[in-house]
């Protein structure tokens, strides 16, 4: 680049944010032969993929699960670097209410049944949100429910779907698209974690990369030929081009400052796509709470206080009684702003009253709050009422042809994923690629 000979930080493409949608375009372009650097603000790479090492667990604070291994790129990873995975597919759980009472099995079926339904009726009402479009369906629910009072059942389904706003959504039924059944982006197959942390495949990606930590951009400025990047230290960059990996929180909160101003559909779709709090709370107790009563379930519902608990049992994954609960949505933002000891009264007042052997201490516990990390701002996208894809295509469209985004909220088909951060990232790169001006000194 003849016009920035005598500029020290110069390159074809920067990538902004060491997330997997970041190293796996940073990566593509490496691999090509192309100039690249990964500018990350954290002293880690790995955005919302974060293992790490409490005395001798492997906890994984961000993203646990591969979402169907069937055609999943990130299952191909680990194939190819033989990284150890364990199958827990929690969709398969057993369902408590009126305090520890377990559904026969007439009502779980029934109970499954009408979510079914639902879920299918949901379609019907492409523009609702998704409480709007669940009271409706609820109203005229046509399937069998004789194991239950009517009252009863709409009351537990309303706050089951309010649950499933929570995980996998990361927000509330009322903010949540009624389309949402049909933008959860899992590949079929099992689902699997990974014993020793998802940061595995970060290793896998990065190997050879340019990254440079603790650098926090602060602007980017649109030149004639070039793109500047500017850290809070001062220290400029220049490239060609640049991809910004950072989380749809970070666009959301403004804290990087465009020079011009981005185009108004993409500061459009930035404010129209959802972005949600979610948090993990693992838990270990001095004893067995001996859930399993069934080999193949390791996720147990509890309906307790009009609004349904899941907790997951971690047990023969560790070897010790060590429980897993997942908070999505007001839930999530309580735990953002919450220390642990409050964090642990929450689901001790609530979890006592199907669990009467629940001891009132854990032997230590893990909180993450994402929400309140100040690199991400919360834990991933979700479809809000009235959701289009033109507002993903949008940020998929570059800003002059240089200035790119790419991340799990860039992906149509699977936003919020792991797979699909990482196929974005792969995709932008190969958009790069294809450009024949995009490398030209």
């Amino acid at each position: 680049m003849p016009k920035h000979e005598n500029v020290k930080n110069s390159y074809d493409v920067i990538i902004i944010g060491a997330g997997i949608s970041g190293l796996a375009c940073a990566k593509t372009l490496h691999d090509a032969g192309k100039n690249v650097c990964v500018l990350e603000a954290k002293q880690r790479i790995g955005g919302r993929l974060h293992s790490v090492l409490d005395q001798q667990d492997v906890l994984d604070l961000g993203a646990s699960w591969i979402h169907g291994i069937e055609h999943n790129p990130i299952w191909d990873i680990t194939q190819n670097n033989k990284i150890e995975t364990y199958v827990y597919n929690y969709v398969n759980s057993d369902y408590f209410f009126d305090g520890s009472r377990a559904f026969t099995d007439e009502q779980k079926q029934q109970f499954l049944n009408a979510v079914h339904f639902i879920e299918n009726e949901l379609a019907q009402y492409p523009n609702h949100c998704a409480a709007d479009a669940l009271r409706l369906i609820l109203n005229k629910l046509n399937v069998d429910v004789s194991a239950f009072h009517l009252d009863e059942l709409r009351t537990m389904l309303e706050a089951y779907f309010q649950k499933i706003a929570n995980d996998p959504f990361a927000t509330e039924l009322e903010y949540l698209s009624a389309q949402y059944p049909q933008l959860e982006g899992y590949f079929a197959g099992d689902e699997v974690i990974f014993p020793q942390g998802y940061t595995q495949i970060l290793d896998c990606i990065s190997n050879g990369l340019d990254i440079q930590l603790s650098t926090q951009v602060e602007q980017i400025t649109l030149l004639k030929d070039t793109v500047q990047v500017r850290t809070t230290t001062g220290e400029i960059f220049i490239a060609k081009q640049i991809v910004l990996s950072v989380s749809l929180g970070m666009l959301k909160q403004e804290k990087i400052q465009f020079i011009p101003s981005l185009p108004e559909a993409h500061l459009a779709a930035i404010s129209k796509l959802g972005f949600g709090s979610f948090n993990k709370v693992f838990f270990e107790l001095n004893e067995s709470l001996n859930l399993q009563q069934d080999i193949d379930v390791n996720s147990f519902f509890y309906y307790v206080n009009e609004q349904w608990l899941n907790l997951l049992d971690l047990s023969k994954i560790y070897n010790k009684p060590m429980y897993l609960m997942l908070f999505g949505g007001k839930s999530s933002e309580f735990i953002d702003r919450s220390t642990d000891v409050e964090v642990w009264h929450f689901i001790y007042q609530n979890l006592k009253l199907a669990l009467p052997n629940l001891p009132s201490q854990p032997e230590k516990m893990v909180v993450t709050r994402w929400g309140a990390d100040e690199h991400c701002f919360g834990a991933f996208s979700f479809p809000t009422t009235g959701h289009s894809e033109l507002w993903v295509n949008t940020l998929n469209e570059p800003v002059s042809n240089r200035i790119f985004f790419t991340g799990e909220h860039c992906s149509v088909q699977y936003a919020g994923t792991v797979h699909g951060a990482y196929l974005n990232g792969v995709e932008k790169a190969n958009k790069l690629l294809a450009r024949d001006t995009v490398f030209e000194s």
